[in-house]
């Protein structure tokens, strides 16, 4: 059994892990919700505040190839960028986004390179299509408001999951971009693209890549032009362009995008 907790001003969070973990524990000081019983393997519970954030379960990593595949196994489900014949990719040499005919969630750079690992978050995803995803998995997209609720460690944490500090000690905690984007990249954190998921430490509430590694689709919208807004940044983030993966940040992107540092994570 895991259970971690953080002092919160006149409170204490705390969040206990899924079945993975074992078993469940009472919150003690952290409001009346308690944490349901049958945590599902993978999942993660997001403690509330008691009052105007209810807690949620969260997967613990960003949906895997894996997992998609198991999914598109069973139903035959068809992706927009299969449908299409074409996704987005960034490409190093060109040093900008290009349409690659035939990259799919298998094959995200393309067909001419590798396929996708099955630890690898599952890119190349269209809002359609993980929609589907997650209504054959029984979950859903999370909102931007619970998205930052979860990776702030609930309100702990103004900028980063792991703290105030983008690197403390010198310890890249999460995957992005080192370097002057997009002429070079120094890979100090030890990935020069897209990393397995658990590859760093998960954050206190046992969240993986909550913050880089890829872009994450959130169900909230920009009223106005009706784009998604997605969140976390990606490997392809750096402090000199886009800087997602300080999560006060977010970008927007039409419903059809697939892009091959663009990815989910579920609530329930």
């Amino acid at each position: 059994m895991r259970i971690t907790k953080q002092e919160l001003g006149i409170r204490l969070l705390c969040v206990v892990l899924g079945a993975a973990a074992g078993a469940m524990t009472a919150c003690e000081g952290a409001g009346k919700e308690l944490a349901p019983t049958d945590i599902p393997e993978g999942m993660v519970w997001i403690i509330g505040d008691g009052e105007a954030q209810p807690g949620f379960l969260m997967d613990a990593t960003e949906v895997t190839t894996a997992a998609f595949a198991a999914f598109v196994e069973e139903t035959d489900y068809v992706t927009e960028a299969e449908d299409f014949g074409w996704s987005g990719v960034f490409n190093t040499d060109s040093l900008g986004w290009l349409p690659i005919n035939g990259a799919t969630w298998k094959y995200p750079l393309g067909p001419d390179s590798s396929a996708a690992a099955p630890n690898h978050p599952v890119t190349q995803l269209s809002l359609r299509d993980v929609k589907a995803y997650a209504k054959w998995a029984g979950k859903r997209l999370p909102t931007e408001k619970e998205w930052v609720w979860a990776a702030s460690q609930g309100g702990v944490y103004a900028n980063f999951p792991w703290g105030e500090e983008m690197v403390p000690n010198g310890k890249y905690l999460g995957n992005w971009w080192q370097g002057p984007f997009p002429y070079e990249d120094n890979v100090l954190d030890g990935f020069p693209g897209i990393a397995p998921v658990k590859s760093f430490p998960p954050a206190s509430n046992g969240l993986y890549d909550i913050s880089g590694n890829v872009w994450e689709w959130t169900a909230s919208q920009k009223p106005a032009t009706k784009e998604a807004i997605i969140k976390g940044g990606s490997f392809l983030c750096s402090t000199s362009y886009c800087t997602g993966f300080d999560f006060r940040q977010r970008q927007l992107t039409s419903a059809d995008s697939g892009l091959n540092h663009l990815g989910m994570r579920l609530v329930r």
